[in-house]
């Protein structure tokens, strides 16, 4: 009986194991590109939302990533996180959108870049894009006006998926964040 028990144990426990296996795969794994542990100092996690999450609509996430460029069908992730006073400072956020194809992702950003929004400085005498370099790529640095100070955002495609990150007012913090996606 002993034995019995434990030959079931062993095939449970394998069940339990496979399946964890497969849900990652079913999921690509994009969720380990939004951050969630070893945050870079001063950010804590809030939430990491996708399309499962009860109440959110993802397609009002991402609505910014549609645009004249067809990007195709796409799964999206997101997390957010603290970085200030809770209620006085704005989130920071990560946004991977996991697209079918390289050029769905490029046409991503592509549309994103073309925001009306993104068509004046921020400010008088300041750029409103550059670049930087995130683990080891060159991404699109863009600089946003919240209040009287900037905002640092981070956006670039790596393969099929397109990665947001709104940073925070501190460059350096916001390069962290963004460096902390792996990606």
């Amino acid at each position: 009986m002993n034995l019995k028990c434990a030959v079931c144990m062993l095939l449970i426990a394998g069940l339990v194991l496979a399946s964890g296996c497969l849900s990652d795969e079913e999921a690509g794994g994009e969720a380990a590109a939004v951050p969630t542990e070893n945050l870079p100092e001063g950010f804590s996690l809030i939430a990491v939302v996708d399309e499962s999450t009860v109440g959110i609509n993802m397609e009002d996430e991402i609505a910014d990533f549609r645009g004249d460029e067809d990007i195709g069908r796409v799964n999206a992730t997101l997390g957010k996180y603290q970085w200030g006073e809770m209620g006085k400072d704005y989130d920071a956020r990560v946004l991977v959108i996991e697209c079918e194809t390289e050029a769905g992702a490029e046409a991503a950003v592509a549309n994103y870049l073309a925001q009306p929004k993104y068509e004046n400085p921020p400010f008088v005498g300041v750029d409103r894009f550059s670049t930087a370099v995130v683990n080891g790529r060159q991404v699109t640095e863009i600089r946003e006006k919240v209040g009287k100070e900037l905002k640092y955002v981070y956006i670039w495609n790596d393969g099929s998926r397109a990665v947001l990150v709104e940073g925070n007012g501190n460059r350096a913090e916001s390069l962290e964040l963004a460096s902390a996606t792996g990606l």
